[in-house]
């Protein structure tokens, strides 16, 4: 019914960095991600959603496409790409299905930690299996009494020999119940607060004592299951261990940017979804004709919409910039887009449901599915409040410099 917009086709060869000849340019990845979304992705979104199934199908046809992974290094089955092409794609995807969007990124969350702090052997093991959706990833942070205050966490990590075992209990984990491996944060040290903390692999289907619950119910994104996790006496052999002991907070702390850049990607791309399918609708009813000056109300505020999503797309590519250039103020930058971006997502989605009138909550336009989906990410990655709260520390630090 609606064709879709695909934001990377904006970028223009004289944005993208050279490659060689049998690597594919940036170009061509994105226009690989525009294909998979049109012709996997978008068709079956609304299936996804009114199902709550896991999308399989689109996971698999981004990873076949080459699009797992992509700023990761070639020899570990990534595509070397800037942060800002893996931006693109992600909104691309989330323009279509947030669900989706959701499943693809938490692929490269579960990842990139391991490419930051693995050793090779715990490289060369997960990281080309979870590009290529040979294995399906996910990470666990956030506890049932600690979420943004990660120093609360209870999980705990005592070593027993050649062994480590972990106790507690994770919530709200993407990917946790079909997940092969999972990044864990956990407690060697619950004296020492957030210097306690610790990351471990836990290979799902080689422990015991560990066990997914049921995908949760929630508003939106509704085919991206979402577990508790729960650890009781679980063994992890000793090589389990992700970095160094008490160095967990730091690589947490490295691991957001990334996980914050995919939110407000998503943002982005919900926002851009929502507007060219409300778009859509009002061309088929001529209500876009200059003609039509009854219509001239409907017409400028889409305009001013589409002026908002271009403004949010040029902030989220300013932080995906500084991200790549390790830049001092990457941090804040990050934190602004994806409290600006998931933002933008929800008001962007709101606005266009209005415009609709009496069909506002046609399940098969995909708006209000748009604006369901975009309202979760006001919330994981941390908090907009928490966003918000980062972004003042910020301002407070740059006046004490």
């Amino acid at each position: 019914m609606t064709q879709v917009t695909i934001p990377g086709e904006r970028t223009t060869e004289d944005d993208v960095l050279p490659t060689s000849a049998h690597m594919p340019t940036e170009v061509e990845l994105l226009r690989r991600a525009g294909v998979v979304v049109a012709e996997t992705i978008f068709p079956d979104a609304e299936r996804v959603d009114r199902e709550g199934t896991f999308p399989w199908a689109g996971l698999r046809a981004l990873a076949d496409a080459g699009l797992g992974g992509l700023p990761l290094p070639r020899e570990l089955g990534g595509q070397a790409t800037r942060t800002r092409i893996y931006a693109e794609t992600v909104a691309a995807v989330a323009a279509a299905c947030g669900s989706t969007s959701t499943v693809f990124m938490t692929q490269l969350h579960c990842a990139h930690p391991i490419h930051v702090a693995g050793t090779p052997t715990q490289q060369e093991r997960w990281i080309p299996a979870l590009c290529a959706a040979e294995a399906v990833g996910a990470i666990a942070l956030t506890e049932p009494d600690a979420g943004s205050d990660v120093a609360s966490m209870r999980t705990t990590a005592k070593r027993d020999g050649d062994a480590w075992v972990i106790n507690g209990s994770k919530i709200f984990i993407s990917n946790g119940d079909v997940a092969d491996v999972v990044v864990l944060f956990a407690s060697a040290d619950l004296a020492r607060g957030k210097d306690g903390i610790t990351a471990f692999l836990v290979p799902t289907s080689e422990v015991d004592g560990f066990e997914a619950g049921r995908p949760m119910k929630k508003l939106g994104q509704k085919g991206a299951s979402t577990v508790a996790l729960s650890f009781e006496d679980c063994r992890l052999p000793a090589d389990a261990l992700l970095g160094e002991v008490g160095q967990g907070y730091r690589l947490l702390l490295e691991s957001v940017k990334t996980s914050r850049i995919s939110a407000a990607a998503q943002g982005v791309g919900m926002a851009e979804g929502a507007l060219t399918d409300t778009t859509s609708y009002c061309a088929d009813r001529g209500l876009l004709s200059a003609r039509n000056r009854g219509a001239q109300d409907l017409q400028f505020a889409l305009a001013r919409l589409r002026a908002e999503v271009q403004a949010g797309r040029a902030l989220l590519t300013s932080a995906c910039d500084l991200v790549d250039a390790d830049a001092a103020e990457a941090a804040a930058a990050v934190s602004m887009a994806k409290l600006h971006c998931t933002s933008l997502g929800v008001r962007v989605a709101d606005e266009c449901l209005e415009l609709l009138g009496p069909d506002a909550d046609r399940a098969d336009l995909g708006v209000e599915r748009r604006l369901r989906d975009a309202k979760l990410t006001e919330i994981y990655d941390g908090t907009n409040q928490v966003q918000s709260m980062l972004i003042a520390r910020d301002m407070r630090l740059a006046l004490e410099r």
